[in-house]
């Protein structure tokens, strides 16, 4: 009898740290999937208190979830507490129907999230380490880039009462204080984050839902541990920039 109260008094305490853990889903392309075994990670060992979950096919953009069938199904299929948004690397950026499709992209996302209960995020992403060869007029470097591509990604989340997740000012930060690190935030296309930026990423997502400072994460990542303090210091500034 002893047994079986003890064990109804465990389950009346864990039933509410299960029903604790929320549910994040990040709707994305590869620059989240690259991204998201940090993401899982970080989240797992600091107990940020989100389950994540992915849908991330490779080179897609906000329109393309708007519009996908697949995205709309995912979006339907669970009471997702908060829902990350990010789009292709350069559109932010880029001029005229570019920039209006991010915009289009964001408002019918984020009114969709809306929608299902849950608050939107837009996951603000990078310039690229040496700006754009494809469009050097207009991201001729990675300051002219972040610059472009933050300013729209603010004005999206503002204008839209959205979360924002400013993993570019981190980026950016960064880019300022130590180049050889930043360099090292990238695979060698310059585009995709290396594990170091994947780690970034995940240090401001976490600091962004569980409001905490990135800078107070303990797992180094099997990075040196002055790395580490460094990327997690890097996405503390970006928080309260």
């Amino acid at each position: 009898m002893k047994s079986l109260s003890l064990f109804l008094c465990f389950a009346v305490l864990a039933a509410p740290l299960a029903a604790a853990q929320k549910k994040a889903l990040f709707l994305g392309n590869s620059y989240t999937a690259q991204s998201a075994a940090f993401i899982k990670e970080v989240f797992k060992r600091e107990n940020t208190g989100y389950e994540p979950h992915f849908l991330t096919p490779g080179g897609k953009d906000l329109m393309f979830h708007l519009q996908n069938g697949n995205s709309r199904k995912k979006l339907a299929s669970a009471k997702w507490d908060v829902v990350f948004i990010q789009e292709q690397s350069q559109k932010a950026g880029l001029p005229g129907q570019f920039v209006k499709s991010f915009h289009d992209g964001a408002t019918g996302l984020c009114a969709a999230i809306k929608k299902q209960g849950a608050k939107p995020c837009l996951f603000m992403t990078w310039g690229r380490r040496d700006g754009d060869k494809r469009n050097k007029h207009v991201f001729p470097d990675f300051r002219t880039m972040h610059g472009k591509i933050s300013a729209s990604y603010e004005k999206a989340a503002k204008e839209n009462d959205a979360l924002l997740a400013p993993v570019g000012h981190a980026f950016a930060i960064i880019h300022a204080e130590d180049k050889p690190l930043f360099k090292s935030l990238y695979k060698g296309d310059g585009s995709h984050p290396s594990a170091q930026g994947g780690y970034l990423v995940a240090c401001v997502f976490h600091g962004v839902l569980s409001g905490k400072s990135p800078a107070t994460i303990r797992w180094n990542a099997n990075f040196d541990a002055k790395s580490a303090a460094a990327l997690r210091a890097a996405a503390a500034k970006a928080l309260v920039k």
